[in-house]
């Protein structure tokens, strides 16, 4: 009789479990809107343009400088093919920190066709300039996702970019040298999306802007971001992507002074682990 008893108490638990397992809802698919920590590699195939003007000291030419696009007249490469990479961490459900890096570093060498005022050095006509430009930006953004379901995110925060810029120019076997470099913080609202149409398919876009002008310096900062996402397996994705961002600095009043403005634009493909 006993043995009864607990043979029908063992099944009784038994049927109990199998029913809350077959009540209980299937696991979350594995998307952006789930992820908590997510690396992406990516390759970006872009294309630069950057304008310039140095300034030399007041009592030169009238302080005013060439303004010029470093690709046409210095022969720096239009091209920025290069590996980036980006991390996204989410804190608890609806916060989230992505961290992206930027290291751009160019050379020239090219006769010049115009006269080029460089600070306060002037290249001629016919003399063949060696240049460098080096660009480095580290952004820090964060969002809060204010609209949030299995399907779609859409979050809203603030991001920090630090910015230094380099740029040099000379002649070959003379003293003559030139050299540019400035350096500053942005603060940009930003708006963070996604949208998962399907188990495996996920859209996902970004935009950040900023324009400032104040007496002693200026500055721009555009980034559009969008990428279609394919999750090949729970922890890794691939997807390809488009990026277009402009980055202005200008520095008024000060020794030297100029401005630099870029422009990157172009098409990248990725790698995303996730867990």
């Amino acid at each position: 009789m006993r043995s009864w008893w607990f043979g029908a108490a063992m099944l009784a638990v038994g049927v109990s479990a199998h029913s809350q397992e077959y009540l209980s809802p299937p696991p979350e698919a594995a998307s952006p809107i789930t992820d908590h920590l997510a690396f992406r590699a990516i390759y970006f195939l872009g294309k630069v343009t950057t304008h310039a003007q140095f300034d030399p000291s007041a009592n030169i030419n009238n302080g005013v400088g060439t303004n010029f696009t470093a690709e046409q007249l210095l022969g720096l490469s239009e091209k920025a093919d290069q590996f980036r990479v980006e991390l996204v961490f989410r804190l608890e459900d609806r916060n989230r920190l992505r961290v992206n890096f930027l290291d751009l570093r160019r050379a020239g060498d090219r006769e010049l066709t115009q006269q080029l005022q460089f600070g306060n050095t002037t290249f001629n006509v016919g003399e063949a300039v060696q240049s460098e430009f080096d660009y480095r930006e580290f952004d820090l953004t964060y969002t809060y996702s204010f609209l949030k379901g299995r399907w779609y995110e859409l979050g809203a925060g603030l991001g920090v970019q630090l910015l230094e810029a380099e740029a040099d120019a000379d002649v070959a076997a003379t003293p003559r040298f030139a050299k540019f470099s400035g350096a500053g913080p942005f603060a940009t609202p930003a708006l963070d999306g996604t949208i998962v149409f399907d188990r495996h398919w996920s859209l996902n876009a970004r935009a950040q802007y900023l324009h400032i002008a104040v007496k002693s310096a200026g500055g721009l900062w555009e980034d559009y971001h969008g990428d279609l996402q394919y999750r090949w397996r729970r922890n890794l994705a691939a997807g390809l992507g488009f990026e277009y961002q402009e980055i202005g600095l200008n520095l008024n009043h000060s020794n030297p002074a100029g401005l630099v403005r870029l422009k990157l634009v172009g098409p990248e493909a990725f790698l995303r682990a996730s867990f």
